[in-house]
């Protein structure tokens, strides 16, 4: 992966990551697409929100799909690790 494209994956995850708090009172459970640092649609299913993702910003577009859900602190750590 080219390293301008893994830098904005990572922006995209650091994005999620500091808005996680606020999302899960309305959307736990869900799956988010982040674009541009921001949450864009919810979804009920990861491949919902995968393809509804690819559908808009193609297979070369930069996003993010995650699952709003409370994250155990260690599982945190690694993931900014590989950030």
């Amino acid at each position: 992966m080219p390293r301008a494209r893994l830098n904005r994956v990572r922006a995209e995850q650091r994005a999620f990551d500091s808005q996680i708090e606020g999302l899960l009172d309305e959307h736990a459970g869900e799956f988010v697409v982040f674009h541009d640092e921001q949450p864009v649609a919810f979804y009920p299913t990861h491949a919902e929100a995968y393809a509804a993702a690819l559908k808009v910003y193609g297979s070369e577009g930069v996003f993010l799909v995650s699952q709003v859900k409370k994250r155990s602190p260690r599982l945190s750590q690694r993931l900014r690790a590989h950030t």
